[in-house]
């Protein structure tokens, strides 16, 4: 007979009473474990199937293997956004093997590992980087040169948008350059806030220039031509010896590319319309903004301008290289001896200047004092002045091309004319 307790259970209702909290708290730990070994497993599948899509990525495995998820992840999409815009380009960008089975010879063989290797050769010719933005304005690719030039990664960049990376001033002008509509540009990251200072700054100091007679915004969405060529500030980490650096500053750099189409038929029509893609660039970095670290060379000289370009200084060298000395330019302002076919370029020029600090400008005509013109480039940087803090000078080297000779026709229509 069971001993019955003074409640009246039996001592084995007791004992099946106190197991019970015991058991379930075993089944809780043995269900946790499972689902931390499932989980566990999980992330294990997951892993192997994010470093198998991180190698087949066109990438070192030294840079692959140190990538995250989200990193894998926005590189895959560029790829991939990349080849649709090689292909569906026009013309679509091939690229062929040729494959032999037939005995090669040693140049043979020499020449296939010089193609093999003939991109980067071309990367480390180039004196800057090589980007392509999508239409949307983001960085489907970019080279890995870019790290000497602004001290950023190729990874960091690729598939981030390109407003991330340059001044807010600039971000309207990169817009229009690219094509993206303005009800479009916030979704793109594009802040169109005007930069006042520097509007203000530009427009009191290009007051007096000569204004062209059928002026023509280069920016203009009507304009159809493919070709590109601007001034930006983009984020530099790089100090002036080259180290890096936590805090970025800007750095202006020229760009020259061209927008990438894609044909398209309208719809209910047979007519096909250009599409476009986005733009393929070449990025270049502007001289150092000091003018003791500008290389002279012996085809060069120097201009100090106010900033209505008003001659202040000129080197004596200038009688080398045209029939014009110091004495007659200092005064006068620049537009007063550029031909007038090239007005409307220098003034574009000088306005980026202004707001940019710094800017190269097109080859342009020089007028002669005997008649002619001479073709020449300047750089032109803006600098304070050391002994006025208060007051800004712009240095201008100038880089000759060649002199046109245009007496002999003159005096041939003289006579004619006679």
């Amino acid at each position: 007979m069971l001993p019955v307790c003074s409640r009246g259970y039996s001592s084995s209702c007791l004992f099946h009473t106190n197991m019970f909290p015991c058991l379930l708290h075993s089944l809780q730990n043995l269900r946790k474990e499972k689902s931390r070994n499932a989980a566990r497993s999980r992330r294990g599948k997951e892993n192997f199937e994010f470093f198998e899509l991180a190698k087949m990525l066109p990438l070192p495995g030294a840079i692959t293997s140190q990538l995250d998820k989200a990193s894998v992840i926005r590189l895959t999409i560029s790829y991939l956004h990349m080849r649709t815009f090689a292909n569906q380009g026009d013309p679509p960008w091939m690229f062929v093997t040729f494959i032999c089975a037939v005995r090669r010879s040693a140049h043979s063989l020499a020449t296939d590992m010089f193609e093999q290797h003939l991109g980067a050769h071309l990367l480390q010719s180039l004196d800057g980087f090589v980007f392509v933005v999508s239409h949307e304005g983001r960085f489907l690719y970019i080279s890995e040169t870019v790290s000497i030039y602004l001290g950023l990664s190729q990874v960091e960049l690729t598939g981030s948008s390109v407003f991330d990376y340059i001044h807010p001033a600039d971000h309207v002008e990169m817009a229009e350059r690219l094509g993206i509509r303005p009800h479009l540009r916030a979704e793109a990251g594009c802040h169109t806030a005007p930069d006042s200072a520097s509007s203000t700054a530009s427009t009191s100091s290009l007051a007096g220039t000569p204004e062209p007679a059928a002026p023509s915004s280069p920016h203009s969405p009507a304009d159809e031509s493919p070709e590109r060529g601007f001034f930006i500030r983009m984020k530099s980490t790089l100090t002036k010896r080259g180290l890096h650096v936590k805090s970025s500053g800007y750095k202006v750099i020229h760009v020259t590319g061209r927008i990438r189409y894609r044909p398209a038929l309208v719809p209910g029509s047979t007519r096909s319309v250009r599409r476009p893609l986005g733009l393929v660039a070449l990025a270049h970095t502007l001289p150092p903004s000091t003018l003791n670290e500008v290389r002279m060379e012996s085809h060069m000289f120097v201009f100090r301008v106010n900033m209505d370009l008003q001659v202040t200084y000129c080197e004596n060298r200038i009688s080398e290289y045209m029939d014009l000395t110091p004495a007659e330019v200092v005064g006068h302002t620049c537009y007063h001896f550029v031909h007038v076919e090239d007005l409307e370029n220098i003034r574009q020029s000088h306005e980026d200047l202004l707001r940019k600090g710094q800017v190269v400008t097109g080859y342009y005509r020089w007028l002669q004092r005997r008649g002619g013109y001479l073709w020449i480039q300047s750089t032109a940087t803006v600098s304070i002045n050391h002994k006025a803090p208060h007051e800004l000078l712009i240095y201008f080297v100038r880089a000759r091309a060649h002199t046109i000779k245009v007496k002999a026709w003159v005096a041939v229509k003289q006579k004619q004319e006679e």
